[in-house]
């Protein structure tokens, strides 16, 4: 006696056979890109070494950055650290993994360039850290100038241009907000789209 195959085996099978297919594309998928990986990164490890001195380093020396003359301790922590910035050689290379960085220059010069990238950040963060000390004291002019500092060296912090924006709208000159919009329209497309929708807000006082 022939007995009729439930639909619901058949459909089971039928996912089955499917779950095994696309398990099996993934495993594929994720093995080829490994293999890329692997062969990125032993051509990586076998470039020459390249010339770093000309890179687009930040010109920062301590002496551009416009500081408050308050005597403050957290101040003067803030100045103490960007005096040990001064001079160092700054660039930001966050866009670039690691094996990117020895692909373009050698990974003879990884640690130097991971030290310049960190010195970047740890720039951006005692500006920032800075301006918003000055803010709190209210020395809304140097808060203003060393952010204003800040973004003419086009720094990727997004607090730096909303804390801007802020004290521009406190000191009642909204306008200005024109001028960190057009800086961010000069600098990374994806980090520009990142902050400009939120400075509308401030825009007119809101």
């Amino acid at each position: 006696m022939n007995f009729p195959i439930p639909v619901f085996f058949i459909s089971f099978v039928l996912f089955i056979i499917f779950f095994s297919f696309r398990r099996n594309r993934q495993t594929k998928s994720q093995e080829d890109a490994n293999e890329a990986f692997l062969e990125r990164e032993r051509l990586a490890n076998t470039t020459r070494k390249k010339d770093i001195s000309n890179l687009d380093y930040l010109p920062f020396v301590i002496t551009d950055v416009p500081l408050s003359s308050h005597s403050d301790d957290e101040l003067a922590k803030q100045t103490a650290f960007l005096q040990e910035l001064s001079g160092k050689k700054i660039i930001n290379l966050s866009a670039y993994s690691n094996t990117d960085l020895k692909l373009m220059y050698g990974p003879a010069n990884l640690n130097d360039l991971t030290e310049y990238d960190d010195n970047y950040h740890m720039l951006a963060a005692a500006l920032l850290d800075y301006a918003q000390r000055a803010s709190e004291l209210e020395e809304y002019d140097a808060a203003i100038a060393v952010l204003e500092y800040a973004m003419r060296l086009k720094m990727d912090s997004s607090r730096i241009y909303l804390l801007l924006a802020k004290l521009y709208q406190k000191q009642q000159t909204p306008e200005k907000i024109r001028t960190i919009e057009d800086a961010l329209s000069q600098m990374e497309e994806s980090f520009a789209s990142h902050v400009l929708p939120k400075l509308t807000a401030f825009h007119n006082g809101k």
